[in-house]
């Protein structure tokens, strides 16, 4: 299995879309009966768990889920698959709200990993950002900073800045600080990402549109008189921004995200 087929598998329903047709819906009942007179494979456990979870089957998802970790644990140590297939279970139980769960498998998802791969590898790293992510969501800032800092450090390091996924972690990063109200350091990470974007000739318009939006969120939030930002000047930065993108016939901004 391909790193790439390693990355759709982990974060299955987070970070893919499926479309599912009339005959898609009926995967997991066929996959369902099959487990009753066949052993199947690894991955048509996966398929089967995502598509029942795509159709809100909690249940089966989970028993698919679990059925798929039993397979994964016949595999070599230096097979990454248990370590994917735990980390689908962490997301579907977080999803489920069952955090206390999550976190013990998103742990040893993460360590299993760090075995088979290393500590610095760019897989691992996108693994400790969902971590972080997790930690986010479930209002654990201080676990979470060190992770999207080693992520970031890490995917800069092994992809170079320009990279999709490195704009996509530093954009989370800058949205955390300014969740914690840390404006100062949400700002400079705003402005390198929309440098980048800015400069970029294939930039996607709705991501440069999404990143604009947190910035001006960002703004309007530092105006508070005790905060260290100067809001004046940053007003200016935003508008010219705006008007630069406008030059691209991008939809941007309504008038009051400048205000």
């Amino acid at each position: 299995m391909s790193d790439r087929d390693c990355e759709l598998t982990f974060g299955y329903e987070a970070t893919r879309t499926l479309r599912l047709s009339i005959v898609g819906r009926f995967v997991p009942l066929l996959a369902f009966a099959l487990v009753s007179c066949q052993q199947l494979s690894w991955d048509q456990y996966m398929e089967a768990a995502a598509f029942a979870y795509q159709d809100q089957a909690c249940t089966e998802a989970e028993e698919m889920y679990l059925a798929a970790e039993a397979h994964a644990h016949a595999f070599p140590p230096d097979d990454p698959r248990l370590a994917f297939t735990l980390g689908n279970l962490a997301n579907f139980y977080h999803s489920q709200a069952r955090d206390e769960e999550a976190e013990p498998l998103f742990r040893e998802a993460l360590n299993r990993l760090q075995r088979v791969d290393g500590p610095d590898s760019p897989r691992v790293a996108r693994f400790v950002a969902d971590l972080a992510i997790f930690y986010t969501a479930i209002d654990r800032p201080e676990d979470a900073e060190p992770l999207y800092l080693r992520a970031l450090d890490t995917l800069e390091w092994e992809l170079g800045p320009y990279h999709r996924d490195v704009i996509v972690l530093r954009t989370a990063l800058a949205g955390f600080y300014q969740t914690e109200r840390r404006y100062a350091e949400a700002d400079p990470l705003y402005r390198e990402v929309l440098a980048i974007l800015r400069s970029s000739d294939d930039a996607d318009p709705d991501q440069l549109l999404t990143v604009l939006d947190e910035y001006a969120a960002l703004l309007r939030a530092a105006r508070m008189p005790s905060n260290e930002l100067h809001a004046a000047a940053h007003d200016g930065r935003l508008a010219d921004l705006a008007a630069e993108l406008r030059k691209k016939d991008c939809l941007l901004y309504t008038s009051d995200a400048a205000d």
